[in-house]
């Protein structure tokens, strides 16, 4: 079935990445992809296309500023949206080494540290259940924007067909408002054209879809892994839950277990650091450009009737979906790191010898500095979103006093 990945029954590995590696598989821009020729022009000619959008339709939409407000703003709308998805397209491409390092490095964090059967047991039930919430919640913004963008395409077909039902002249217009030649508006080049932009909106969709994603899956991923190190120190000092001290050779034993943890601990940190810097561009721009599509994609709600509604309903929800991932994401992974801490103090670590306690102590302190995704100016969380949708309240209500 096409929607299986949905269930909770899909086989584990088929998991990782799996929307991510749809979305930009289709596009040319799966890190891993091989570079062959082929399919270095397909991701040219769909970058090539993309800018060509962008650049016709912000034209279009700063043109229309000038005498009708609504108009300007229902093409800037799309517009920035697609600019941004431009953005993180050439930055994808451009880090895809280091993106194929970091799949290979966490899928063996992920599926290659357990030996032992019942701690391998349950670190799967963790990554099942982080991979389970990275597939259903990556599919809400990709399945949004596609409604959104076949709700542009539909648009001018429906209001064709609603003047002709009445008898009136059909007006012909493309799905997305672009400065485009004449004689591309016209029979019978205008299919061409209306296919040329139809086509532009689903690469942004696919594109923003599976850049997104990839972002969340990180975060669900990391936030796995520091589960599974919580879920380790306490397995370990559950062995010894009875004991009121430990002999040599279980000190040793802890402190070797110790040893590997804090190991793993740093790894998620140095792959957390390094994932952070190569989407520090891409978070930045999505966050700046979706405070200002969703206020005005709102203001456009507000101003709009009929169909022309229902289209701003579904680009208000996909924005605030595609803000979401974001926000929901840098939260799980602070979270996650901060709450090490207060699983190791709740261990019996104060049976151990004077050495482990110290590296017990260590520990604790390590996990207190907060692993965040963090951009400069801000940090994705949940209040991040919080203050985003109050700073889209803010615009909507300047631009209703233009009205």
């Amino acid at each position: 079935m096409p929607l299986q990945f949905l269930s909770s029954n899909y086989p584990l590995h088929d998991y990782y990445f799996y929307v991510p590696k749809f979305c930009l598989r289709i596009m040319g821009f799966w890190p891993q992809t091989p570079q062959t020729h082929t399919n270095y022009l397909w991701a040219s000619s769909n970058c090539l296309i993309l800018l060509i959008g962008v650049l016709t339709e912000m034209h279009a939409g700063f043109s229309s500023l000038k005498y009708d407000l609504e108009k300007g703003l229902d093409t800037l709308c799309p517009a920035g949206t697609s600019a941004v998805t431009l953005l993180k397209l050439i930055l994808i491409y451009h880090y895809r080494q280091d993106l194929q390092y970091v799949l290979k490095k966490m899928h063996s964090m992920l599926y290659g540290e357990a030996t032992n059967r019942q701690i391998l047991n349950q670190h799967k039930k963790i990554i099942r259940k982080y991979s389970v919430l990275a597939a259903r919640f990556n599919f809400a913004p990709f399945l949004t924007g596609f409604i959104t963008n076949t709700a542009y395409i539909l648009k001018p077909l429906i209001m064709a067909w609603i003047f002709w039902s009445k008898g009136k002249e059909i007006q012909w217009v493309t799905p997305f408002n672009m400065t485009m030649p004449s004689i591309l508006l016209r029979a019978p080049f205008f299919p061409l054209a209306y296919i040329f932009t139809a086509y532009t909106g689903f690469l942004t969709i696919f594109m923003f879809a599976g850049c997104d994603a990839f972002y969340f899956e990180f975060c669900s991923h990391i936030a796995a892994l520091l589960k599974m190190l919580q879920a380790d120190i306490v397995s370990l000092f559950a062995m010894f839950e009875d004991k009121l001290i430990l002999s040599s050779e279980e000190n040793q034993y802890v402190e070797n277990r110790l040893k590997i943890i804090i190991r793993r601990h740093n790894e998620i940190i140095d792959l957390t650091y390094f994932f952070r810097k190569r989407y520090s561009v891409i978070t930045l721009a999505h966050f700046v450009s979706a405070a200002l599509v969703i206020g005005a994609s709102i203001f456009d709600l507000m101003t709009y009737t009929g169909f022309g509604r229902l289209i701003y309903v579904a680009y208000t929800v996909a924005a605030l979906c595609q803000l979401m991932v974001y926000c929901y994401g840098g939260s799980m992974v602070a979270e996650n790191s901060d709450h090490i801490s207060n699983v190791i103090f709740g261990c019996n670590w104060f049976v151990c010898s004077p050495k482990v306690r110290r590296m017990v102590l260590l520990i604790m302190i390590r996990s207190q500095r907060t692993l965040t995704m963090s951009v400069p100016f801000f940090s994705p969380s949940l209040e991040t979103f919080a203050s985003i949708l109050q700073t889209s309240g803010s615009i909507i209500a300047l631009a209703s006093s233009f009205q």
